[in-house]
């Protein structure tokens, strides 16, 4: 013994054509949510990116001064006046200290 519930075919097509409708429209919330979950995922993902380029680009600042660290160094190797025949005539950057001094009174802001 089947209920009307049961079987769809024994309902009225007016009463078929809503139950379809309820489960398409059951179908498009569910991909509605999880397109918002997608979307929040690549907006995180491009947010990490982000931070991962930022992150490369000062690396690559730090990796550009190391040539100028190690010439800082051979200098210090070589006894005074001594040149090398290998090395390049590229200048040493000259290294100067600043003084600083606050203008600003402690406390105010």
């Amino acid at each position: 013994m089947t209920s009307q519930a049961d079987d769809p075919s024994s309902l009225p097509p007016a009463h078929q054509l809503l139950l379809q409708k309820q489960r398409e429209h059951l179908g498009l919330l569910q991909l509605r949510d999880a397109s918002k979950d997608l979307l929040e995922r690549v907006e995180k993902l491009a947010e990490m990116n982000h931070i991962m380029a930022d992150g490369g680009e000062a690396i690559g600042q730090v990796m550009k001064n190391w040539p100028h660290v190690f010439g800082i160094l051979n200098l210090f190797d070589k006894p005074p006046g001594e040149t090398r025949a290998d090395e390049e005539a590229e200048p040493i950057p000259t290294l100067v200290r600043i003084p600083y001094t606050s203008t600003e009174e402690p406390g105010s802001t």
